[in-house]
């Protein structure tokens, strides 16, 4: 669910799939919109849209992959496009590797990258650590694995500031309430700490990072 307050013609939709295309789409393109629906994308056989953000070309976009790769561009160099269209490839993937999240950095404020795998390490990189770059490369390392976990992959990467507060849920249910200011800031090419104890042998992993919305903050 994406909240729209006003069809601006100076935002954009920024779509993105899990095997690594992206579209950017005027907002003012989905003003019209009726209980029978648009089609908003091409999808190729066996994509899926997982991402559906806001932004504006002042802003820049952060692409991250399950295995650890991420890639930021500027938002004004990905070329708006209509509706139907499929869009371009937003970073290259090697062999069994998809996209993990996708983020809009505005530049405003303490944020960083909260990045947590799978298996439970986590840690926070700031946004500075990426440098823009041309979209469509093969990225640089956002997070390592560690030597004996050789089946982890990245769950999830988010942008969040020095105050917010997460929650980490297993798929078997289980959750943990976190205040990112516990979690360490780190370097792009380390492993991260354990953030939730994840019974990994029952195979167990976190499925979702939440943020957990401020009181009395309403998103526009």
């Amino acid at each position: 669910v994406l909240p729209v307050s006003e069809f601006s013609k100076d935002q954009f939709i920024v779509l993105a799939t899990k095997n690594g295309w992206i579209k950017k789409t005027s907002l003012k393109a989905f003003e019209n919109l009726t209980s029978r629906g648009l089609i908003i994308a091409s999808l190729g056989e066996g994509d899926r849209l997982n991402w559906c953000e806001r932004c504006t070309n002042k802003d820049d976009i952060l692409v991250g992959s399950t295995r650890g790769q991420a890639t930021r561009f500027a938002a004004a160099d990905l070329r708006a496009t209509g509706r139907t269209s499929r869009g371009v490839k937003a970073l290259t993937l090697k062999k069994g590797d998809t996209i993990a999240d996708v983020n809009i950095l505005d530049g405003m404020g303490d944020e960083a990258l909260l990045i947590v795998t799978m298996e439970g390490q986590g840690k926070r990189v700031k946004t500075d650590e990426f440098r823009t770059t041309a979209r469509g490369g093969s990225g640089v390392i956002a997070i390592k694995f560690k030597a004996n976990r050789i089946d982890d992959r990245v769950s999830s990467i988010q942008v969040v500031h020095e105050d917010d507060e997460v929650l980490l849920t297993t798929s078997q249910g289980v959750i943990v309430r976190q205040n990112v200011k516990d979690i360490p800031i780190q370097g792009r090419t380390a492993t991260g700490v354990l953030v939730q104890k994840v019974d990994v042998l029952s195979g167990d992993h976190i499925s979702t990072v939440s943020i957990v919305p401020k009181e009395g903050v309403v998103d526009d």
